[in-house]
């Protein structure tokens, strides 16, 4: 029950901040109201009515398009050969008078010319005449040949065009002139409204109006703002009003949710079984994923519609790193894919889908890359350089980004995302190692930065027990080595057992002159005192090292080392001595030590490779047959003392643990070369 609490609590600590991202609280509003509430669009949704009136407009300013009618051209052309044509009639009528010839001449042309000008005509030689007509049918042509438009053809314009082509042409001043008002009254307009061209270009003007869209995060209407019609309007299309107010969203994000809270659980059980059985790293677990979720929160509010790329600022990695260091590099990788979808929700700014693809995919490389360039991070400035090679990936990211949409942004864009990206890996570097010590104090995890610290031989500690106990420094150090490669060899945490190693006989500074290793020219002590006393003076050396270890604020499971490394052993030497000077029975319980027994492989290792290096520095002669024999049989006996009931170690691993142990210690205690003395080689070279 308590698992499953720990799991609904993720869930919600997932839910509760996304709900704002899949729809808006709405509001009691009306048109010619005064707002009691700053309102912004929640998600990016498409103004239906502006986007209508600014389609209007754009078509409303389309010009018309004008097509040239040759026929026109071609007509006017016949009326000037005409009006020249009834001149030079008119004139060889000898017989009419000159009044009757332009009153007919008025009457049959087309155009309205002054009586100068006609009376120029009827007076003009034929060669003028004719010269005359050429000249102005040129004219005209050439200029209804480039077209005359409606709004091109009032008189003024056609004068300035018509003296442009006029000015050069071989006229004497009379036919110049008569030439030059028949071409002004002839250039008529020639280019009309071509209707189908005119709606096909208003069609496309239309769909070339992208839809005006309303985006999240802008402001709608402000606190005590008098709400206008098309104030309402965006309200009602951004969801915001009560009357649009549906339930569907979040049930589908509860639904969503639901399904990867669901899938995590059941990857944890049977992936990662040890993290299963922990309800303090599930809860661990929970806590970063919040925490990636709020980091995500308080980031997208610098989002806005001045700068909608915030989602590439956000230190996502944050969260997989943690896990990776903290927990689990695979678990940390499974998470990644679940915050790259919380992004894609939260950084919606402009999709109309429920996620933006962008983010997702930025933030899914930006995590795996965190995670998988930690690898077996043992030093805090290998954080700092997971965080340059997130940088690095997120810059990649963009740029493919950017690539995909064939986006045409300035180069000002383009460095603020890639800014934007540099940021977020050196922000998740840094709060990495500034969230770090808290969870590891919280939860009481070990991580591998805090081993290494731990294992410093300037930790107050081992540096007491390098100068008031040598030997049994120098002890601790050849545990320490045994214990990591028997757990190494076996899949257990080497790291852990060699610092649990370093400290296990602290308890021994208490009374360093008790314990043989720090007996150099001494004598034992232990021969002039009574069995009793002497075995009360070394199992205290477990109790006073608990002590110490607590005092100096060590974590549990290094004082757990100190605690369980002899579990619940007999003292045989002195137990045993006891029984030869004693008259009664001696029971062996008061000649054991109080336990606990090891509760994991690691301790159970560390107090085999204890006993072992002991042991094998009492050899007279460490031939590797009588190493593996005495190896063997510590491990024996304690198995049959049920030494290893409580942890889960097989007989298997102790197998794998027994020849590691052997393999270790002949190389530290490998056969020499007897050297002869000076002496003897003096003797044999005489």
């Amino acid at each position: 029950m308590v698992r499953i609490a720990l799991f609904v609590f993720i869930g919600l600590g997932v839910y509760l901040p996304l709900m704002g991202d899949v729809l808006p609280k709405t509001f009691d509003l009306n048109i010619n109201t005064v707002s009691n509430v700053t309102l912004t669009a929640p998600v990016t949704v498409e103004d239906a009515d502006a986007t209508e009136q600014a389609r209007s407009k754009a078509v409303s300013e389309v010009k018309p398009i004008y097509s040239r009618d040759d026929s026109i051209t071609s007509h006017q052309l016949k009326l000037v050969a005409f009006i020249y044509k009834k001149a030079a009639e008119l004139q060889a009528a000898t017989a009419m008078a000159p009044e009757l010839k332009l009153k007919e001449f008025k009457e049959n042309i087309p155009f309205v010319l002054e009586d100068s000008i006609l009376q120029a005509l009827l007076t003009m030689p034929a060669p003028a005449l004719d010269a005359a007509s050429k000249e102005t049918a040129r004219v005209v042509a050439s200029i209804m040949g480039e077209g005359v438009s409606q709004e091109a053809a009032g008189r003024e314009a056609i004068q300035q065009r018509v003296n442009q082509y006029i000015v050069l042409a071989e006229l004497d001043s009379k036919a110049r002139k008569v030439a030059r008002e028949i071409a002004i009254v002839s250039s008529v307009p020639n280019r009309i409204v071509n209707e189908e061209a005119t709606n096909a270009a208003k069609e496309m003007v239309r769909r070339g109006v992208k839809p005006l869209m309303i985006y999240k995060g802008e402001v709608l209407v402000e606190k005590d703002q008098f709400i206008s019609e098309e104030m309402y309007h965006k309200l009602n299309a951004a969801g915001l009003l009560q009357k649009n107010a549906s339930k569907l969203p979040f049930l589908g994000l509860a639904i969503f949710v639901g399904l990867f809270i669901a899938f995590l659980s059941i990857y944890i059980s049977q992936a990662h079984r040890t993290v299963y059985s922990n309800n303090t790293l599930i809860l661990m677990m929970g806590f970063i994923i919040v925490l990636t979720i709020v980091v995500m929160k308080i980031v997208s509010l610098v989002q806005n519609v001045d700068y909608v790329m915030a989602g590439f600022l956000v230190p996502a990695a944050l969260g997989s790193m943690l896990l990776a260091i903290l927990i689990d590099t695979q678990l940390a990788v499974v998470c990644s894919f679940l915050f790259a979808l919380f992004a894609g929700i939260i950084f919606n700014f402009e999709s109309l889908l429920p996620f933006d693809f962008r983010y997702s995919f930025y933030t899914l490389i930006s995590c795996l890359a965190g995670t998988y360039s930690l690898g077996k991070a043992t030093k805090r400035g290998r954080i700092l350089q997971a965080g340059f090679l997130v940088a690095v990936t997120n810059i990649l990211s963009i740029t493919a980004l950017y690539m995909l949409a064939s986006s045409s942004g300035s180069w000002r864009d383009i460095f603020y995302q890639y800014a934007s990206g540099v940021i977020s890996g050196v922000i998740a570097a840094v709060l990495t190692i500034g969230f770090l010590p808290f969870f590891e104090a919280i939860f009481g995890i070990l991580s591998p930065l805090r081993l290494i610290e731990l294992s410093n031989p300037n930790q107050p500690l081992l540096r007491r027990l390098l100068m008031e106990t040598p030997g049994t420094y120098h002890h601790s150090m050849m545990v320490a080595n045994l214990s990591e490669a028997a757990c190494m060899a076996v899949g257990a945490d080497g790291l852990l057992a060699r610092v649990g190693a370093y400290y296990h006989d602290v308890g021994k500074m208490k009374r360093p002159h008790f314990f043989i290793e720090n007996q150099v020219n001494r004598e034992n002590p232990h021969d002039t005192l009574a069995p009793g006393l002497s075995k009360r003076i070394i199992i205290v050396h477990v109790e006073d090292g608990v002590k110490m270890l607590e005092e100096h604020h060590l974590p549990r499971q290094i004082i757990d080392f100190a605690r369980e490394h002899h579990g619940t052993t007999l003292l045989k030497y002195f137990y045993h001595k006891a029984a030869k000077l004693s008259d009664s029975p001696i029971l062996e319980s008061e000649y054991r030590y109080p336990g606990p027994k090891a509760q994991t492989r690691e301790s159970a290792i560390v107090g085999i490779c204890d006993s072992a290096e002991a042991a094998v520095r009492s050899l007279g002669r460490p031939t590797p047959e009588r190493i593996e024999q005495l190896v063997r049989r510590i491990i024996a006996e304690r198995l049959e003392d049920g030494q290893f009931n409580e942890c889960h170690i097989t007989m298997q691993e102790l197998e794998i643990v027994t020849r590691t142990i052997c393999e270790t210690l002949q190389g530290f205690f490998h056969n020499r070369i007897e050297y002869p003395d000076h002496k003897q080689v003096v003797v044999k070279q005489a």
